[in-house]
């Protein structure tokens, strides 16, 4: 399947919370930014672009990776399947971590990899 690179979300300065991108595909990879004020990375998730949740594993825990700035991450497959729309916080929800400065991603994406409910196991 072809791989799109995405431009954004962009995470304002002053704020934790970006605005949500439009993903239409599975994510691959993140590319952090250059620049990084010490956090981890969590996230929202939406089908509609507007009601957004925060984003746990099957374990019950917040969905969370580190970030390294300039470095890019692979997503894994668990994480990454069936988001229609993305945002990314600046720390986990209880705490989240105003960015000094504003910070660009870019979210790479498998397109036309669409999960199903014919997926997932019985």
């Amino acid at each position: 399947m072809p791989l799109i690179t995405l431009n954004g979300p962009i995470l304002l300065a002053g704020e934790s919370l970006s605005g949500p991108i439009a993903v239409g595909g599975d994510i691959v990879r993140i590319v952090m930014p250059q620049k990084w004020d010490s956090a981890n990375l969590s996230f929202q998730i939406s089908d509609d672009g507007q009601n957004f949740n925060d984003l746990f594993t099957y374990h019950g825990r917040e969905a969370m990776i580190s970030v390294v700035p300039g470095t890019t991450v692979v997503v894994p497959d668990a994480l990454s399947r069936s988001i229609n729309y993305l945002r990314f916080r600046s720390g986990p929800r209880s705490h989240p971590v105003p960015q000094t400065e504003d910070r660009l991603f870019a979210v790479i994406v498998e397109q036309g990899n669409k999960a199903t409910t014919e997926d997932w196991p019985q």
